[in-house]
């Protein structure tokens, strides 16, 4: 049956990134694509385990369930998928090794966007998060999951 076209995208999509942000610096031994996962294992030793959910209803109960010390959600760069990270911050920020990618492969402007909510939490200002995490929101075309259907087919 395979994967969803809107997930099977973001997973092409997000391991074409990954080797070319590695071209530089040649950390990357190996990338297994299994479903909606990617696994990329480093020459260092460090795995890192990815999880290709485009729009996914509950941020921090997934990333919980990732049992890698290094791990990452990758999602489309919806206002649905913005609200319901922050609606579940608290959360998040308990979640050592996080790593969210919001995504819109799209977009005009950037093409993601990259929060750690653990290590975010420790150096930002608790009173302005939302307005500064709204401005990273912004610097990637929003889209819906009706537009990324549509360009998806």
């Amino acid at each position: 049956m395979g994967l969803p076209k809107t997930t099977a995208y973001l997973v092409e999509w997000f391991v074409r990134y990954t080797k070319n942000r590695d071209l530089l610096f040649r950390k990357i031994s190996e990338i297994k694509e299994e479903d909606d996962k990617v696994l990329v294992k480093q020459k260092d030793g460090k795995t890192l385990l990815y999880y290709i959910q485009p729009f996914p209803c509950e941020f921090a109960k997934l990333a919980e369930s990732i049992q890698q010390d290094q791990k990452g959600l990758v999602v489309y760069n919806s206002r649905e998928n913005f609200e319901n990270m922050m609606k579940e911050w608290k959360s998040l920020t308990e979640i050592r090794g996080l790593t969210i990618y919001f995504v819109n492969p799209f977009s005009k402007l950037e093409k993601r966007w990259i929060i750690s909510p653990n290590i975010h939490s420790k150096i930002s200002d608790a009173q302005s998060l939302k307005e500064g995490l709204n401005s990273m929101y912004l610097m990637v075309d929003p889209i819906s999951k009706e537009e990324v259907e549509e360009l998806t087919k």
